[in-house]
């Protein structure tokens, strides 16, 4: 009885191979192009930038309309204001769906306006949302401006109105 049950077993795995037959020609890993010290700008159909990536190595995938890139600097354009800086060690574009992830060290300068204190903010992943200007984590943020600074975990941040929302574990200091 015992060698009859191994028996099926053999039979039943060997017939679900063949049923999830799948080709490894069909899995693709390796990237459509690659490029070295590149820039890259993204701009609206009107031909205003919207940001520029520029990175010493950049993959780009066709299938997922995605692009990888080592050590980004990013330059997010906002009307009438001045641009936001981000630097990470590693980044995803979603450039088709105007989504940004950046993870590794992420650093971000931000000026509500051009006479302002520089903002900077530390955390370890940060997903952008270009067409909202909505910067989003759920990790550790370090928030300083001037001698002031806030911290907490998790975060919500209108890029185009200068919130920065944190949501746990909040605590600060502000300085006049």
């Amino acid at each position: 009885m015992i060698i009859f049950g191994c028996f099926l077993v053999l039979i039943i795995n060997n017939k679900a191979e063949d049923i999830l037959d799948i080709n490894s020609n069909n899995i693709k890993t390796r990237p459509d192009n690659t490029f070295s010290q590149v820039k890259y700008i993204a701009m609206d159909y009107q031909g205003v930038p919207l940001y520029t990536v520029s990175s010493p190595n950049m993959k780009q995938f066709f299938e997922n309309e995605m692009i990888e890139t080592s050590k980004p600097k990013i330059l997010l354009f906002r009307k009438n204001k001045p641009p936001t800086k981000i630097v990470s060690n590693f980044g995803s574009i979603a450039y088709k769906r105007h989504n940004i992830k950046l993870y590794g060290n992420v650093n971000m300068y931000f000026k509500e306006a051009e006479n302002d204190s520089l903002l900077k903010l530390k955390t370890d992943e940060i997903y952008i949302y270009l067409d909202q200007q909505l910067a989003v984590t759920d990790s550790e943020v370090f928030i300083n401006k001037n001698n002031s600074f806030l911290n907490g975990t998790g975060m919500k941040s209108s890029l185009m109105k200068g919130e920065f929302i944190i949501f746990e574990q909040t605590r600060g200091k502000y300085v006049k």
